[in-house]
């Protein structure tokens, strides 16, 4: 009956641990929105020159936008809690809220209950996301973002000007007209991986590209030559071959060219479960050397990805213990620098995860044991202070 009393003490039913967990909302939702909004800026100039050049309408750069950000919320999280906590109990703190509940008898696991709760209910909201719709919104985003990339590859081309945007081609054209559709005097060079580049220079090249219905984007892409040259040309610089042509067609974007990226961390994480049991099972059958290291690279990157949106869910409860034991000051106008000792601990955090995933990526080692260890160090940091908390005092 007693476990059962104290377990029941910490469930927020009392006013003031309801007052306490309202306390928290707000300022992690400012962090939250900090955090995601500082995370975009990384990715705004990147897609910026989509909207002002290759004319992508302001609902879909919006759509874009949001898949992006609900990518970012996972990863901005756990450090919304800690300073949201950090900030809550130094404020509670200074309006002698804390010590108000101290002398009334009030022990420290039923003060840390509503935000243990807290945490935890928005670690499970962060796996939720990391299952299924972050993959998904990270998959809508890399597709459409190349997409809309190739809508509107050729719409910078400019008379007398070097055009470098298409991978391993060089254009040039001495006059541009109706819009990059029809250029003068073309000179276009092609990169191939076989030391043998290719030489087009033609009279005059018509940009060949499908109507397109609604929204859909055209992937076929090809310039129509008129009446030049193709020389083939070896790695230093001999002619090996040239060919006149009256009419010759070339390329420039396919439906191959830009096709679906489905990359581990676009994957649901049933599909990323399934497809690592698939590359281990073709890992039993490869014969090459070559072709087993480069199975057994994909299998630790899936592997990270997989179990690495575990560890969010476990940061959030543990940065949720740190800001509690390091926001929690002794009395009004104490003078403990807790935001340095929080954010040193974050640093070691961090310092110890990235390092394990860097360790993890080049050697065969359990990668659970490298991910989660970071947690149980900075864990153990957080429950050595939260039981030197003084209460008594």
């Amino acid at each position: 009956m007693d476990a059962v009393k104290k377990i029941k003490d910490l469930i927020p039913t009392k006013i003031f641990q309801r007052y306490l967990a309202s306390n928290f909302i707000v300022p992690f939702t400012m962090s939250l929105t900090f955090f995601v909004a500082f995370l975009l800026t990384t990715q705004l100039f990147r897609f910026m020159r989509l909207v002002t050049k290759k004319g992508v309408g302001i609902l879909q750069f919006l759509e874009i936008l949001g898949h992006i950000s609900i990518s970012f919320i996972p990863m901005a999280t756990p450090l919304s809690i800690l300073f949201a906590m950090i900030y809550t109990l130094n404020k509670l703190s200074e309006d002698s809220e804390i010590v108000a509940l101290r002398a009334m008898g009030i022990n420290k696991h039923r003060i840390f209950s509503p935000f243990f709760i807290i945490s935890i209910l928005i670690a499970a909201s962060v796996v939720s996301l990391n299952t299924n719709m972050i993959p998904t919104s990270k998959k809508i985003f890399r597709n459409t973002f190349k997409q809309l990339g190739s809508k509107g590859i050729l719409t910078d081309i400019k008379k007398e000007q070097f055009f470098t945007e298409i991978p391993g081609v060089i254009l040039f054209a001495e006059d541009v007209k109706d819009e990059g559709k029809v250029l003068e005097n073309v000179f276009l060079r092609i990169s191939s991986k076989d030391n043998v580049d290719k030489v087009i220079m033609a009279k005059r090249g018509v940009l060949n590209k499908p109507k397109v219905d609604g929204d859909s984007i055209g992937l076929n892409i090809r310039f129509d030559f008129f009446n030049g040259s193709i020389i083939s040309i070896d790695k230093e610089g001999h002619e090996i071959e040239k060919i006149l042509f009256e009419t010759y067609e070339y390329p420039i974007v396919t439906s191959q060219s830009f096709s679906t990226v489905n990359k581990a961390s676009m994957m649901s994480s049933n599909e990323l479960r399934r497809h690592i049991r698939k590359l281990k099972g073709q890992l039993k059958k490869a014969k090459t050397k070559r072709i087993k290291d480069n199975l057994e690279d994909d299998i630790r990157k899936g592997s990270i990805e997989y179990w690495g949106r575990y560890t969010i869910p476990i940061q959030c409860v543990i940065f949720a213990l740190l800001g509690f034991v390091f926001g929690v000051k002794k009395g009004r106008g104490a003078t403990r620098n807790t935001s340095a000792l929080a954010l040193l601990v974050t640093i070691i955090y961090y310092a110890l995860y990235f390092s394990g995933v860097s360790l993890a990526k080049k050697n065969n080692i359990p990668i659970p044991l490298v991910l989660f260890l970071p947690a149980v160090i900075t864990g153990a940091i957080g429950i050595s202070y939260y039981k030197k908390l003084d209460w008594n005092s």
